[in-house]
């Protein structure tokens, strides 16, 4: 328990920080993406040093191949959404984030994160068309919801 407290601050701010670059640019840097890779490694490393009876090395490939599955899932949305309406409706910045988010979470919580963005989501570009604010397919910064969902699934987690 001693070891989560600090990492819930850490995911935090980096998800408000990829949040808040996405909100104001639309795109997220490698950098913070990578910091966010390399944090949920330490994260897992933690977890497997502090508790015997979890393999440090079977945690790290399952969520590997969990991120793989978890961007393939998203690439293939995206390019079926290019196909059909012309437009890219996931960005490579989303489709990383949601990745990397399962080096946290695990797939598990990793699909429980994509749901709730995407209805957070759902909700926010659904306001954005009753009140006449979003045009037809007008795209938005997701990253936002994806750290909401991200955080969530972390405290429900943890809880």
């Amino acid at each position: 328990m001693e070891i989560i407290i600090p990492f819930t601050f850490i995911l935090l701010y980096i998800l408000y920080s990829i949040s808040i670059e996405d909100k104001d640019t639309m795109q997220i840097s490698e950098n913070k993406l990578i910091l966010f890779s390399i944090s949920g490694l330490i994260y897992l490393l933690c977890i497997g040093l502090s508790n015997e009876a979890k393999d440090i090395r079977g945690l790290i490939i399952n969520n590997s191949f969990s991120m793989i599955i978890v961007f393939i899932m998203l690439c293939s949305i995206s390019y079926i959404s290019y196909k059909i309406f012309g437009i890219n409706s996931l960005g490579m910045g989303d489709i990383k984030l949601s990745s990397f988010s399962t080096l946290w979470l695990g797939i598990e919580l990793s699909f429980l994160s994509l749901c709730i963005s995407f209805l957070l989501s759902a909700i926010y570009s659904l306001h954005g068309k009753i009140t006449k604010r979003f045009k037809p397919l007008q795209q938005y910064p997701f990253a936002p919801f994806l750290s909401i969902g991200i955080f969530c699934s972390w405290i429900i987690d943890k809880i």
